[in-house]
């Protein structure tokens, strides 16, 4: 007898690889894996270590807001395991909208926010995302620079 193949949670189902995203929509992707997973601890040590003590600790809150707020929605967030080369439609929806939020793109951001929280976003939500979307950016621009070794 043949068992029916149980569908992936919708937003859930794989848009894309990993290696077409951006750096800072990787690293939202990456960070929000760790967060939901137990390791919130190491996002806040890549954080403080890339943007210093001060603003590490104030964009790490703000992206942590955005994981509680996704993990609290009452549609369980769908996400793929850390290290997956696929990334799905939801998780698409988040980096997107860290990366709308950070440029000010506040129609887009706003309308990534409303899938994400079925029409009824968190209050302050899309400050967190730009301060949280910011700091991946600036990251990715930190890791991209050629450094001197000596």
């Amino acid at each position: 007898m043949k068992h029916a193949a149980i569908p992936a949670p919708r937003g859930a189902a794989p848009v894309g690889r990993t290696a077409e995203l951006a750096p800072a929509e990787l690293a939202a992707v990456t960070y929000l894996r760790m967060a939901l997973t137990g390791g919130s601890g190491a996002v806040a040590e890549d954080f403080a270590m890339l943007l210093g003590p001060r603003d590490g600790t104030e964009a790490h809150a703000a992206f942590t807001r955005l994981a509680s707020a996704l993990s609290r929605r009452p549609r369980a967030f769908p996400h793929h395991a850390p290290g997956c080369a696929c990334y799905g439609g939801d998780e698409s929806a988040f980096a997107h909208l860290l990366s709308a939020a950070a440029t000010g793109d506040e129609e887009a951001a706003m309308g990534f926010a409303l899938h994400l929280f079925s029409g009824r976003p968190p209050l302050g939500l899309l400050a967190a995302a730009a301060r949280a979307g910011l700091a991946l950016s600036h990251m990715a621009d930190l890791l991209a620079k050629p450094r001197a070794i000596h």
